[in-house]
């Protein structure tokens, strides 16, 4: 990862490309800058290449070509979720924040704030195996918020969440763009539109603008062609 000196770009993906396979571009060409205080939206038909631009955004995967440039340090919710599930919820969050080098008080007082926010405070010593699916998704999102990072990046984050946790999530992200904070997030909602600063949907591996005005995928929107 390269750092931008600009401080109100906290992300920068410069004719990002990657393939697993020498044929192939999955991602082919993207460009991307978010800016401090966005909340960016990407959609895309399955096996498209989301989860995989996110990868390449946390470091996980490398580009084959182009350049990525941060400016902060990155939360990542995956799709599928990384717990342990013979541990319990707290257990989960203290697991996580030790591999971030984060003092026992700061990662209990963290745990703490985000399970009340998210309702999630009486499973606090259940074991993830024993948790409703959507419980599970909130505690799956909630240890990225570890650390406080600049940049959080979510991949269809609230997946099984009732709808008070929803709109808990969003809260959370609003409070998050009012502090300078970024937030991508992969999103099949079209209700969600209105909530991002800027909605892209990845095509062919690149990354097109996106509006339910004048849309060229489907998205709930008029299309370019009709």
């Amino acid at each position: 990862m390269l750092f931008v000196q600009d401080n109100n770009v906290l992300l920068k993906l410069e004719n990002v490309k990657f393939r697993y396979n020498k044929k192939t571009n999955v991602i082919n060409g993207v460009n991307l800058t978010v800016g401090t205080g966005e909340i960016v939206g990407i959609s895309g038909e399955n096996g498209s290449g989301k989860s995989t631009l996110l990868k390449l955004i946390i470091g996980l995967l490398k580009p084959k070509d182009g350049r990525i440039i941060k400016n902060g340090s990155i939360g990542y919710s995956p799709q599928n979720q990384l717990l342990f599930e013979n541990l319990t919820v707290i257990e989960n969050f203290m697991v996580f924040g030790k591999g971030m080098d984060l003092p026992r008080s700061e990662i209990e007082k963290e745990a703490d704030r985000i399970m009340k926010e998210l309702n999630f405070t009486r499973y606090r010593d259940t074991k993830v195996k024993d948790l409703s699916g959507g419980t599970a998704q909130k505690v799956n999102f909630g240890i990225s918020l570890l650390g406080d990072p600049e940049i959080l990046v979510l991949d269809e984050p609230y997946q099984g969440m009732d709808y008070a946790s929803f709109l808990a999530f969003w809260d959370i992200q609003f409070d998050l763009r009012k502090r300078g904070k970024s937030v991508i997030i992969v999103s099949h909602l079209i209700e969600d539109q209105e909530k991002f600063s800027k909605a892209v949907h990845l095509v062919n591996g690149k990354l097109q603008g996106c509006n339910r005005v004048d849309c060229p995928e489907c998205c709930g929107g008029k299309k370019t062609n009709e």
